[in-house]
């Protein structure tokens, strides 16, 4: 396989605050003077998840596909969208 944003290491902004919810869903809130904050659900959940608990984008894919019948395509390409919309928010650092 060659290199995918899998191989990227991931790291959550540090002024971020993080709710789980008992439906599953994620509230996200930047701690400043915007106030804005953020529902997650579904596999970005499942992603925002893994990256608070320090796990790196390979073992939050692996963790997925043990949880849930999904193809490596779709769940690649679902990762990869939602961690590019988090840096473009701002609210992760990718190297």
């Amino acid at each position: 396989m060659s290199a995918t944003i899998l191989d990227k290491t991931v790291k959550v902004q540090p002024d971020l605050v993080a709710r789980n919810n008992d439906d599953g869903t994620i509230v996200v809130m930047r701690m400043d003077e915007s106030n804005l904050f953020f529902k997650i659900e579904g596999v970005a959940a499942e992603v925002w998840k893994g990256l608070n608990k320090n796990q790196n984008l390979k073992q939050i894919f692996a963790d997925i596909k043990s949880n849930y019948d999904v193809d490596d395509t779709q769940l690649l390409g679902d990762i990869e969208g939602f961690i590019n919309d988090l840096k473009g928010r701002d609210l992760i650092q990718i190297s």
